[in-house]
């Protein structure tokens, strides 16, 4: 019996990685003490006109039941590259202390943002809400506006 696809998996496709780690690319990721903020700077994001296809709120479960599904999924090649990330520092540091956040009640929220217009006018939205941690990922980088530097 398989498992069922998560709500993540279907929101971001299940095409955002990159050497086996998960980067979701022109998305903004913001994460929340509780789900209760985040679902108000999601209904936010939608008076400032984003698309309900483009934003999603979920609890940390959600989060976990992702990862978990991510890893099911990784190859060989995707496992040493995660591991080479963390040697360096990179993204899977930040999915490690994600998923840390999530265990413990955090929810997350992601606006697909393709545009430097659009990413700036999330963060605009977002900002009041106080993410604790919050980032932009566009090809080849990753922006912080909250949370780590």
């Amino acid at each position: 019996m398989s498992t069922p696809t998560s709500t993540l998996a279907t929101f971001f496709k299940g095409s955002d990685t990159q050497f086996g780690i998960f980067y979701p690319t022109d998305y903004l990721v913001a994460i929340f003490p509780d789900i209760a903020i985040a679902r108000r700077a999601e209904h936010a994001l939608g008076f400032g006109g984003f698309l309900d296809d483009d934003v999603i709120t979920v609890p940390g479960e959600e989060v976990v039941r992702f990862a978990e599904e991510h890893l099911q999924n990784s190859s060989l090649w995707g496992m040493l590259m995660q591991q080479l990330s963390r040697m360096f520092a990179t993204e899977e540091i930040y999915a490690d202390f994600d998923l840390k956040l999530a265990r413990e009640g955090a929810a997350f929220l992601a606006v697909l943002c393709p545009t430097e217009k659009r990413k700036d006018e999330a963060w605009e939205i977002i900002e009041p809400f106080g993410p604790t941690k919050a980032r932009h990922y566009a090809l080849g980088s990753i922006e912080h506006f909250r949370g780590e530097l």
